[in-house]
């Protein structure tokens, strides 16, 4: 149990010091955009390849683990969106539907903690203040899904390079991860991942 509080303490800080990283990153970018800046320019880059390496740190730290290969997406999600709103500078509108009794994911709650923070982080970067954040899960055949939409999101034309490390990291667990805009400039990121119960009929 106390393994367990400290892993949990732990990816929720890592998800909270990744998103710090982004916003800086975000904000001399906009400093780009007004200033054409070369040199913020250069220091975005950097920041953006700093929280890069960290995520690749931290999944190689959980990897390691000795945690269970099971997990509860509605669970960490749950608590994953709480931290996050915490976190947060600016209010914002949260709608759940959580499909509940989900069959468990096929990775550590530790890996699967810290994919849903660097979802929820890239989801609500680029959110304005009264925007909406709608998180679904679902199961669809032999995957869960995490659907992420944030209605009145500001297009950050770098968000296919930004999510690429979280994209990588899904699928080092047999997960697919999938970020794009909709017509109305809606960001909408969407986990497909594996459920134990698929894996082991095998």
């Amino acid at each position: 149990m106390k393994r367990d509080l400290e892993l949990d303490r732990l990816t929720t800080l890592l998800g909270q010091c990744l998103g710090r990283i982004d916003e800086q990153a975000y904000r001399l970018q906009q400093v780009d955009d007004e200033a054409e800046d070369e040199t913020d320019d250069g220091v975005a880059d950097v920041l953006e390849t700093e929280a890069a390496r960290l995520q690749e740190l931290v999944s190689s730290l959980l990897e390691r683990a000795d945690a269970p290969e099971q997990s509860d997406l509605d669970e960490v999600v749950h608590a994953s969106v709480r931290g996050c709103m915490q976190e947060l500078g600016s209010p914002i509108v949260v709608r759940q539907r959580l499909a509940g009794e989900l069959p468990p994911i096929a990775c550590t709650p530790g890996q699967l903690a810290y994919a849903v923070q660097r979802a929820l982080v890239l989801a609500t970067s680029r959110l304005d203040v009264g925007g909406e954040l709608r998180v679904t899960t679902r199961r669809e055949d032999d995957c869960a899904v995490l659907e992420l939409e944030g209605q009145g999101t500001r297009n950050d034309r770098n968000i296919q390079d930004r999510s690429q490390t979280l994209c990588d990291f899904v699928t080092s667990f047999r997960g697919t991860c999938r970020v794009a805009y909709d017509e109305q400039q809606n960001l909408l990121i969407v986990l497909e991942l594996p459920l134990a119960l698929a894996i082991d009929e095998r």
